[in-house]
C-alpha cells in the first residue's frame, strides 16, 4: 500500500528513504532526529540518518584556529551536493552567511536563543565570587562576561557538552561556572543544569543562535512532495529574526573571533534587532537596536515572503552601519564595508532608542552594584 504524508500526497510503494545527514555528536544527531521526525510525517517517506564526520569533530583547538565556523559544514554540504543524502540539518550559526550555490536553506521554529550559566548552588553571573573561573570556548561570551565582571577569569574551553558541564558542576570540577546555549541543553534534555538564563542585555546571543538550518540541494525542490515538506517546516518568524541577524553579521563581515552578538524578534508586523559589537577584552562595546515594518502580504505570497525577507535584511545592514559608523571595526576584527563615515548611519545611531538604554542600564547595574557575590 501507498504511504500518505500530512501533505496529503500519495509516496509510491518502494520509495527510497529520505536521507537525512548530521553530525556524529550527541547534539547533533538529537536536533537532527526532531527534524528527521517531522519530515517524516510530512512526506510520508522512511527517514535514514547518515553521520557525517566533519573537521570540526576531528580537529583541536578553538573554533577560530581551525578555521571558523565553516569547519562543521563543509562535509556535509559535501555529501549533499555528492548524493549521498538528501538533505542536511546544520546549527544555524555554524553556516557562513553566504549563499551556497546550488543549496537551499529552510528554517524550522527557532529554540530560546538565550545563553545560559551553569554553576553549583544555583549562583548566577550578579553573585559568582570575585575572581571566579567561568568556561566559555566563544569570544561574544568571554567579552560580555567581562564587560560586566571584569574580576572574572574567563577561561577558553572546548569539547562537547558533557565534558564542559563536568568541568563545572562534576566531582573533578576546575571551573565555577560554564557559559552554554539554552537551546542545546533543552535538546538534550540537560536543563537541570542551568543556574541562570542569562538576559539578553547582559548577554547577546549570536546571529542565528537555537535555529536549525535544514539544506537540501534546490533541484530536489523539483520534487512536490518534499518541496511542500520544507515549506511547512519553514516557520516565517525564526526565518525573518535569523535573517536580519545573519545580514548584520554578513555586512560587518565579523568571523567566529568577532566578538558580536545579535538578538532579533517579530512582534506585531515588526522586527526588532539589537546588536553588540564589542572589544575582546570587554573593556568598550557598542550596542545599536532599531526596527522595521514588515510589509502587508499583496500580491502573490511568494512576491509577499521576498518583500519580507527583503525588510529583514535591510534592517540587519542598517544596524550594521549604524555600528561601523560609530567605530565598531576600531574594537573588533572585523573588516568594514559599510559606507565609510556614513552621514545616515551615524544620525541613525545617535540618539540611543528605549531598547539599547534599557542594554546600558542593565550591564551598569552589573559592572556597578557592587557584585552580591563574596570575595574569595
Amino acid at each position: 500500500m501507498p504511504k500518505w504524508g500530512e501533505t496529503g500526497t500519495v509516496t509510491p510503494a518502494g520509495t527510497p528513504p529520505l536521507r537525512v545527514g548530521t553530525r556524529g555528536s550527541a547534539l547533533a544527531t538529537t536536533q537532527t532526529g526532531h527534524v528527521a521526525r517531522r519530515l517524516e510525517e510530512l512526506t510520508g517517506r522512511d527517514v535514514e540518518i547518515v553521520r557525517i564526520r566533519t573537521d570540526g569533530d576531528v580537529l583541536t583547538g578553538s573554533l577560530a584556529q581551525m578555521g571558523g565556523t565553516g569547519v562543521f559544514v563543509t562535509a556535509l554540504r559535501e555529501a549533499l551536493l555528492d548524493g549521498r543524502c538528501d538533505v542536511a540539518v546544520h546549527s544555524l550559526k555554524d553556516l557562513p552567511t553566504g549563499q551556497a550555490p546550488g543549496l537551499t536553506v529552510v528554517t524550522p521554529e527557532r529554540e530560546n536563543p538565550r545563553d545560559v550559566l551553569c554553576a553549583r548552588h544555583g549562583l548566577t553571573v550578579t553573585t559568582l565570587r570575585r575572581g571566579a573561573r567561568v568556561g566559555t570556548g566563544s569570544p561574544r561570551r568571554a567579552a560580555q562576561l567581562r564587560s560586566v565582571r571584569p574580576d572574572l577569569d574567563v577561561v577558553d574551553i572546548r569539547g562537547n557538552v558533557d565534558t564542559r558541564l563536568a568541568r563545572a558542576l562534576g566531582p573533578d570540577a576546575d571551573l565555577d561556572a560554564v557559559v552554554l546555549a539554552y537551546a542545546g541543553l533543552a535538546r538534550l534534555d540537560r536543563l537541570d543544569a542551568v543556574s541562570e538564563v542569562i538576559d539578553t542585555a547582559i548577554m547577546a546571543p549570536a546571529a542565528g543562535q537555537g535555529a536549525l538550518a535544514v539544506e537540501v540541494r534546490t533541484s530536489s525542490l523539483d520534487d512536490p512532495v518534499l518541496a511542500r515538506a520544507l515549506r511547512d517546516l519553514d516557520h516565517e518568524p525564526t526565518r525573518l529574526a535569523v535573517l536580519a541577524e545573519r545580514s548584520l553579521l554578513a555586512r560587518l563581515e565579523a568571523g567566529c573571533a568577532a566578538p558580536v552578538g545579535a538578538h532579533a524578534l517579530v512582534e506585531d508586523d515588526e522586527i526588532v534587532l539589537t546588536a553588540v559589537v564589542a572589544r575582546v577584552d570587554g573593556a568598550e562595546q557598542l550596542t545599536h537596536s532599531a526596527r522595521v515594518a514588515l510589509p502587508a502580504g499583496t500580491g502573490s505570497p511568494a512576491a509577499a515572503r521576498a518583500a519580507r525577507d527583503d525588510a529583514a535584511r535591510g534592517l540587519g545592514t542598517r544596524v550594521a552601519d549604524a555600528l561601523l559608523a560609530d567605530g565598531a571595526a576600531r574594537l573588533a576584527p572585523l573588516r568594514e564595508t559599510g559606507p565609510e563615515g556614513s552621514r545616515e548611519a551615524r544620525a541613525g545611531s545617535a540618539a540611543p532608542t528605549s531598547s539599547t538604554r534599557a542594554v546600558e542600564t542593565a550591564r551598569e547595574q552589573l559592572r556597578d552594584g557592587g557584585y552580591r557575590g563574596e570575595a574569595g
